[in-house]
């Protein structure tokens, strides 16, 4: 039996099969309400005001970007860097001619390209699940931040998965198999302990969960009929578990009884003066 599922082509999208794949993928997450609201509640715990230097680490597609730049105002300037050139090609393309003050450049959070006390405030969102030291990114994010500015990460938290089946055992088995293939699949709930280790103060943690009744709206992105073959594939779970599951599932579909949660952390907090 093998446990471990293929790494998340996330890791390093430039390198994936379908590279454009992601960018479908991102654009079909900014639609969905639940996401929208919660990226509205981290930019209010940004703090923003008019004026200041803002890096958005992870840009991905620079929908963020665009969005705190508009918050920061003509006198302030935001970056946004990515790992991912395929990123930052579609986010340059689509940010073109607008009035924004936006700099968007490649770079690897772990070895973040600029001087001490740079920022005034320091944001990313979904990023930190996919890195290989996530501890080490967030200590360049502090080093980068000026004194008193504020960090404010987002995750989601991939060991709170609720889904309502017969088949709980499978259900766990299938998650824990789902989770293998995310780096830091926990990071969300870990951060809290991280901020205090790095001395971060005013630490806050906000949760957000996201509840689905209908798949289809969510199908894109979870892929759990699709997910189950490759876990019986990797026989985490036998040929006769996925089957009976995979049809529960159909039916929960058809009949309108599927649910689905899943908690996202908010962790803000201030550099120390």
């Amino acid at each position: 039996m093998d446990e471990q599922r293929p790494q998340s082509e996330f890791t390093n999208v430039d390198r994936a099969e379908a590279p454009q794949e992601y960018v479908r993928c991102m654009d079909f997450q900014h639609e969905a309400p639940f996401v929208k609201a919660y990226k509205q509640r981290a930019r209010q715990l940004l703090e923003i005001t008019p004026g200041q230097r803002i890096l958005d680490a992870g840009c991905g597609t620079g929908e963020d970007t665009r969005a705190l730049a508009r918050l920061t105002g003509p006198g302030g300037q935001v970056t946004g860097l990515d790992f991912s050139q395929t990123m930052l090609d579609n986010a340059k393309l689509r940010t073109g001619e607008l009035s924004l003050p936006i700099n968007f450049m490649q770079g690897d959070l772990h070895q973040l390209p600029f001087a001490d006390n740079t920022f005034d405030r320091c944001y990313s969102d979904k990023t930190f699940q996919h890195l290989p030291q996530p501890e080490l990114a967030l200590s360049e994010l502090i080093r980068v931040i000026r004194p008193g500015g504020r960090l404010v990460i987002v995750d989601p938290d991939h060991e709170t998965h609720v889904l309502d089946t017969p088949y709980p055992e499978v259900t766990r088995r299938f998650f824990h198999f789902r989770s293998s293939g995310i780096r830091q699949p926990d990071i969300a709930h870990r951060q809290y302990a991280l901020f205090q280790q790095h001395g971060l103060r005013d630490i806050v943690v906000e949760p957000l969960t996201w509840i689905t009744t209908d798949y289809q709206t969510i199908q894109p992105l979870a892929r759990f009929i699709e997910g189950m073959r490759l876990a019986r594939q990797h026989e985490v779970v036998s040929e006769e578990e996925a089957s009976k599951w995979i049809t529960y599932m159909e039916e929960s579909m058809r009949t309108g009884r599927f649910f689905h949660a899943m908690t996202y952390f908010i962790t803000a907090g201030h550099k120390s003066i």
